[in-house]
């Protein structure tokens, strides 16, 4: 599963339609599920992204994907820029049976497999990890799922929390990858909820 976890960090193949409501989106996407958008985020788009996906495509990381970031980032507001808030969703396909189904039970060693994975990846980097949560088995909003957690910091920016959930699903695995600063913006009251709203297309 290990080569799996990798390609699913540097890949994702998805299709996107949203439905408006006051102050959240429900965000419909291609091959995974739903996820609700706050008014306070946005869908990467435009030039930002073109900017963003040269870069990418330099460290070799695919950027065709989806990405939600802080309000009008888009745009290039300057005042968008005095924080900092994402949420990627990446799928990786591989066939019939090659995962388990969403509600299967999860072995401790895939866990373990995936935390291993995520710390030599972050041992190799300039990442300054200021706090680490072991991989662990869980729900969210009843579907199983691995989660992993940690507080970084790099240069003078402000500490950001990170969380990515793995998912299971039959032909495919899924990660919901969370990342936002620990500032005055109170991002982990919306990141909270955004997480509530995370609904897998079972396969």
């Amino acid at each position: 599963m290990k080569k799996y976890i990798i390609i699913l960090i540097c890949n994702l193949f998805l299709l996107v339609a949203f439905a408006q409501s006051i102050d959240w989106s429900t965000v419909k996407i291609e091959g995974f599920g739903m996820i609700g958008l706050p008014s306070s985020m946005e869908i990467q788009k435009g030039l930002y992204k073109e900017i963003v996906g040269n870069q990418k495509i330099i460290n070799g990381i695919s950027a065709s994907n989806v990405i939600f970031q802080q309000r009008n980032l888009n745009e290039f507001d300057k005042n968008s820029f005095d924080t900092y808030a994402r949420v990627f969703i990446k799928t990786i396909k591989g066939y019939n049976g090659k995962f388990k189904k969403i509600n299967n039970s999860i072995l401790q060693a895939e866990a373990d497999e995936i935390n291993n994975s995520l710390k030599n990846e972050l041992l190799n980097s300039n990442i300054n990890v200021l706090e680490w949560s072991d991989a662990k088995i869980t729900k969210l909003n009843n579907q199983n799922t691995i989660v992993c957690k940690y507080k970084r910091k790099i240069g003078n920016h402000p500490p950001t929390a990170v969380e990515f959930y793995f998912f299971q699903n039959n032909d495919r695995m899924h990660i919901v990858h969370l990342e936002f600063s620990i500032d005055k913006n109170n991002w982990s009251n919306t990141f909270e909820k955004i997480k509530s709203t995370i609904k897998i297309y079972e396969m």
